[in-house]
């Protein structure tokens, strides 16, 4: 055998050893499928002077046995994120949300009431506590990952749908397009995968990379013209932060400050 005959044949043998992304992430949604779950809010909002109630259901992920979870911080605070949206546009609205319930809504239909304890709104990073301080829930493990992955990476994420769609989990695809350096960074990926905010995208390996969440611009990103006047983008923001902030959140209790949707990490 020839020494390019030699290394093809090697390399064939390395690339059939490895699992393919798709195996990895339909072993990976049977094995952690039940720790993505939903979020049903209540919520009383107050416009101007008048006030309404709205319900909604958002996707988050459970990392740890006792039910602490991770969700979008804007997504279960939707008149922060237009608060957000409009400061960036130098606009002023009078909007102010309260959260009237939360319960958990697992895989089985089981609901678990639950409360708000940790916001990030800088991050977009939220976690969710059930009441009951007893369960033992399933849960995705959250572990560092070793520097930064580059393009075209190839990544899935586990959601879950709607309740149109019976709250199925669903499984995606995709790519890191890019990697943005920062005092938050994060990863830009495909518009397939970004679709789905408030959920947990992994690596080939199976392991944890980020949570979609929303980045917020500003009125200083506004004044530059082209891409960086977006006022709103979906990002991917890694694991490590997540983990740094679930540090916190193990500690605390909710509060009404909270619950009002005012008091944010630190």
């Amino acid at each position: 055998m020839s020494a390019s005959g030699a290394v093809a044949f090697i390399a064939a043998l390395v690339t059939a050893a490895a699992p393919d992304l798709e195996t990895v992430a339909r072993s990976t949604a049977e094995q952690s499928g039940r720790a993505v779950v939903t979020v049903r809010l209540v919520l009383k909002l107050k416009v101007g002077g008048q006030e309404h109630e709205q319900k909604l259901e958002v996707p988050a992920v459970v990392i740890d046995p006792t039910g602490l979870t991770v969700a979008s911080a804007s997504s279960i605070d939707p008149a922060g994120a237009v608060r957000r949206m409009v400061d960036a546009q130098r606009q002023r609205v009078s909007l102010e949300s309260e959260v009237k319930e939360t319960v958990l809504l697992l895989e089985d239909g089981t609901e678990l009431e639950a409360a708000v304890v940790l916001k990030d709104s800088d991050l977009d990073l939220a976690f969710i506590r059930p009441r009951d301080v007893g369960l033992k829930l399933p849960a995705v493990t959250l572990k560092p990952r070793a520097g930064t992955l580059p393009a075209l990476t190839r990544i899935f994420v586990l959601g879950r749908l709607g309740k149109l769609a019976n709250r199925a989990l669903a499984v995606a695809t995709g790519e890191l397009r890019a990697y943005v350096r920062g005092p938050a960074p994060y990863y830009v990926t495909d518009g397939e995968t970004s679709a789905f905010v408030g959920s947990l995208a992994f690596g080939a390996d199976g392991l944890p990379v980020g949570i979609f969440v929303k980045r917020f611009g500003t009125a200083l990103d506004g004044q530059s013209g082209g891409r960086g006047s977006e006022a709103v983008m979906t990002v991917l923001r890694p694991v490590d932060k997540v983990l740094e902030l679930a540090g916190q959140a193990r500690t605390l209790s909710p509060t009404p400050a909270l619950e009002k949707g005012a008091a944010q990490a630190p």
